[in-house]
């Protein structure tokens, strides 16, 4: 006997982790740029470079020669590519002072103001919120991509602008002219780039411009190429900056290009990053206090507000923290825009309690069962985006609603108050208080190789699954919990946890009370179908765990070894997209467990033909995979025993039931054991009116020598061959009526019974 060939294509989907908090690259001026880490660079040359060159996000930036400023070149637009894209293309280019956005080669934001939207990108053309002097009253574009990346763009009426990219970390190699992103600004030099191979230019096959621009070396520049004019009256203009750094840039600037608008406090520059449609409304942190006015922003129908929180006594009687409420009466409640949204506390209690109105109802939203942690700041974002409601502690879904399709549009400016005057103020500070347009959903993240503890509403993003998958991860379970614990949830939306087709496409649990997996895959008629193995998972102990839906048949496999099947998804569900993935989901508490190493990806079906190649040795519940069923059939294998056993031993079997051995139809198509205490074969083979006939030759099987066995069903008979040699044959017609299955049987080596 011999192991399986495979042979199956498969796409893996994105498989990134977020790690650390996002950090903002800054590139301005001819141009400068401080990196990730904080390192300031210039660079002069012309052409197309990486700003980020890394898997996940790719950002290309092109510099040119003004021709008012023949020294030094600026930028004048990027390109943005990456998983984090999901196979989609963002160009900007600036053309003296008039902007070209193409998203798949597409003109989009050509009106001012404008916006555009998909499942990728929210992205906006108008005038700067920023106070920043070097923003103010100035045209911006604001990009908010997937997993927390954000480009923002200061155009200017010439040809260069300014650019800040924030993101998060991610694991891989990161180069470009925004540095390594390592947290080490000394490796972001030119020098330490060269020193590693690093190589900044834009390869033509490689550029996602429409055309491609080839480089040129950087000229070496320094202050001293600058008329003594003109860097006087640059030192002028930049005087009264707090820092030497932000000062000598600023002269740099100005003294090359005779432009005094190049004059900034680069220190503030942060600012950009935060876009323009963006508002902050509280920075450090401050005691809430009754009726406490913070600003009016513009609202917006999706949004997302983001505050820290920080308890200090529980208190009773609801307490405000902080409340949005719209013009131009300004009311509390319970008309629609009286909350949108608005936060309490729970009487005697840290739990938020969520309002936000929605057209029909103006006092709609969502309480988490969670509380706050006393003393502890708290990160919570509050979403409307699609239908959905969602409140996040940090990056945890602590609660959702899908009562969001028809939103509640502000009408004038939207007072904002820390907190209300209707109610008596919480005991709590706020911090880092911002108010802005919501961007998409990430794309679908998933857990590395670091092992995560698991937290209860942790959302990895938006996938594409597909209608056969693999989906396997390592997971070490740490305890047991009364009731269910979630560990991996797929759903087509985000409130979603079961009820309907597509809910659970997988989702795993464990049963309460035990490490034991319970796996659910919805499919054609049963939404909450599944396979839960019977052994449980060795606590403290890493398991590979595969979930496996090929053909009819879903598995699941500990290891190399098989512990549960159904073959009930002949009709399965199709592929989806936009797809949320959880790990755990908000409706089940956390498992105690850490998971890592997941990976999804589409599967093929199990193989046809050749199922054995190299030598296996024969154990029980060796799951090969599923082959075509055919009335009429062939089946050869070499087979070289070792010693005799007493009871039966399997060596093959073929069955369209995976949950049953013996004696229906097709539970034996064939099916082939030894005899107790014996090396002679048992051939049994289904057919009409007998689900375990079949054909047992009276010679036995050499020891420690290699036999070649065939069963042969053709003709109305079965016939078993050693070698060329017949030495088993049934009556003519026996088998006039073979059993034949309608889908694919899966075969053992040998069998789990």
């Amino acid at each position: 006997m011999a192991c399986p060939v495979t042979r199956t294509t498969t796409t893996t989907t994105t498989t990134t982790t977020t790690t650390g908090q996002a950090m903002t690259c800054l590139a301005w001026g001819d141009p400068h740029f401080e990196t990730f880490d904080g390192q300031k660079m210039n660079y002069f040359g012309t052409g197309e470079y990486y700003l980020v060159q890394s898997r996940v996000l790719m950002v290309q930036g092109r510099y040119t020669i003004d021709k008012r400023w023949p020294k030094a070149s600026v930028m004048t637009g990027f390109a943005v590519g990456g998983a984090v894209m999901r196979g989609h293309r963002l160009v900007f280019e600036n053309n003296d002072g008039v902007a070209t956005v193409l998203y798949d080669g597409k003109p989009i934001l050509e009106e001012f103001p404008s916006s555009f939207n998909d499942d990728v990108i929210s992205s906006r053309f108008d005038k700067t919120v920023s106070s920043h002097k070097r923003a103010k009253n100035k045209q911006g574009y604001l990009f908010l991509l997937p997993n927390g990346v954000t480009l923002a763009v200061l155009q200017y009426q010439s040809k260069y602008i300014d650019l800040t990219v924030t993101s998060p970390r991610f694991p891989g190699k990161w180069e470009g002219h925004c540095g390594n992103f390592n947290g080490d600004k000394t490796d972001d030099t030119a020098d330490a780039m060269l020193g590693r191979g690093a190589k900044a230019d834009v390869e033509e096959g490689d550029s996602m411009f429409v055309t491609h621009a080839p480089n040129t070396k950087s000229p070496d520049l320094d202050i001293s190429d600058c008329d003594p004019k003109a860097r006087q009256m640059a030192e002028e203009s930049c005087d009264g900056l707090d820092n030497q750094n932000h000062y000598d840039a600023c002269v740099f600037d100005v003294c090359l290009t005779g432009d005094p608008e190049l004059e900034a406090d680069e220190e503030d520059l942060e600012e950009l990053a935060e876009g323009w449609w963006v508002h902050r409304l509280v920075d450090k942190p401050v005691q809430v206090k009754r009726g406490t006015f913070l600003g009016k922003v513009q609202g917006l129908e999706e949004f997302e507000l983001d505050l820290t929180i920080t308890p200090k006594t529980v208190q009773k009687g609801w307490r405000s923290i902080l409340h949005m409420t719209d013009g131009p009466h300004y009311k509390n409640c319970c008309e629609e825009g009286n909350r949108i949204p608005a936060l309490w506390f729970h009487s005697e209690s840290t739990r938020l309690h969520v309002r936000m109105s929605r057209a029909g109802k103006g006092n709609d939203g969502c309480d988490p069962k969670e509380e706050l942690p006393l003393g502890e700041p708290t990160q919570v974002k509050v979403r409307v985006q699609g239908p959905y409601l969602v409140v996040f502690f940090g990056t945890r879904v602590v609660c959702v609603s899908g009562n969001y399709a028809k939103k509640y549009s502000p009408t004038s400016r939207v007072a904002v108050l820390g907190s209300d005057s209707w109610h008596e103020p919480a005991d709590a500070t706020i911090a880092d208080v911002m108010y802005y347009k919501a961007r998409p959903l990430p794309v679908g993240e998933m857990i590395g190789r670091v092992p995560v503890v698991l937290e209860r509403g942790q959302l990895l993003g938006k996938i594409t699954t597909f209608e056969m998958f693999k989906l396997e991860f390592d997971i070490k379970p740490t305890g047991k919990l009364d009731g269910w614990s979630s560990i991996l949830h797929f759903t087509k939306a985000l409130h979603r946890n079961h009820g309907e087709e597509g809910d659970r496409i997988p989702g795993i649990w464990f049963i309460p009370k035990t490490n034991r997996l319970h796996v659910r895959v919805s499919r054609v008629g049963k939404h909450n179908d599944g396979c839960d193995p019977k052994p449980e998972l060795p606590q403290g102990e890493v398991t590979h765990v595969t979930v496996k839906l090929a053909g009819p048949i879903l598995t699941v496999r500990f290891g190399d070894k098989l512990v549960c099947s159904n073959n009930n998804y002949k009709e399965k569900d199709p592929g989806r997209t936009n797809v949320i993935a959880y790990s755990a989901d908000p409706f089940y508490d956390a498992a105690k467990a850490e998971l890592s190493n997941v990976i999804y990806e589409e599967g093929n079906d199990y193989p046809h033909g050749e199922l054995v190649d190299a030598p296996i040795k024969l154990e029980r519940n060796h799951y090969i995979g599923t082959v075509d069923s055919s009335a009429n059939y062939e089946l050869s294998f070499v087979l070289k025993p070792e010693s005799k056993q007493p009871g039966w031993r399997s060596i093959i079997h073929f069955t369209h039931d995976m949950t049953r051995n013996c004696c229906n139809e097709g539970e034996r198509i064939p099916g082939i054991w030894f005899h107790s205490k014996s090396t002679r074969l048992h051939v049994r083979s289904s057919r009409g009116g007998d689900g375990n006939d079949g054909c047992d030759p009276k010679d036995q099987l050499p020891l420690n020598k290699e036999t070649k066995v065939t069963v042969r069903v053709t003709g109305g008979k079965m016939t078993v061959l050693f070698g060329k040699k017949s030495v088993c044959e049934t009556k003519a017609g026996q088998y006039k009526d073979p059993f034949k299955a309608e889908d694919r049987v899966a075969v053992y080596a040998a069998d789990p019974w």
